[in-house]
């Protein structure tokens, strides 16, 4: 597939903290957007919660973006977990975060399909793992759409 990142917004949405949509940074994991998580209590961020469930450390839950990620790592968590639970998990804290927005209608209005990649000064990176993210956001887009 060949993506131009000058085209977000235009012919797709990139989930990405650097999108060039307001939508896009939104469902970003690294995006402040706090929620109350029905089996683990409160985070402000998809990133914090992500790396949480790899070491539960609490300092993650009052963390977004980059420094999320960064402290997770210093606790040991790993990038990504391949397992059912850990997925169910980040679904409903996807789901809630979208919910609880002041983005939901722009999320289930929007029709452009959703990619997730890094433009890294024009050097365009479509990481392997997390496609079940992505996947998951277009099937809850299409979801919530249906609902009145």
């Amino acid at each position: 597939m060949n993506i131009d990142p000058e085209l977000d917004g235009i012919d797709h949405i990139n989930i990405y903290s650097q999108s060039k949509t307001e939508l896009g940074r939104f469902l970003s994991n690294f995006a402040y957007s706090p929620f109350d998580h029905p089996e683990d209590g409160n985070f402000v961020s998809v990133e914090g919660y992500w790396y949480w469930l790899g070491c539960k450390n609490d300092q993650l839950r009052t963390l977004y973006g980059a420094m999320a990620k960064k402290i997770g790592r210093e606790y040991d968590a790993p990038d990504y977990i391949e397992d059912s639970e850990f997925k169910r998990k980040i679904k409903i804290a996807i789901l809630i975060k979208i919910k609880n927005s002041n983005f939901l209608n722009m999320f289930k209005e929007s029709t452009l399909p959703f990619l997730h990649y890094y433009n890294y000064k024009g050097k365009i990176v479509v990481p392997k793992e997390g496609v079940w993210v992505i996947e998951y956001i277009e099937n809850l887009r299409k979801f919530l759409g249906e609902q009145k």
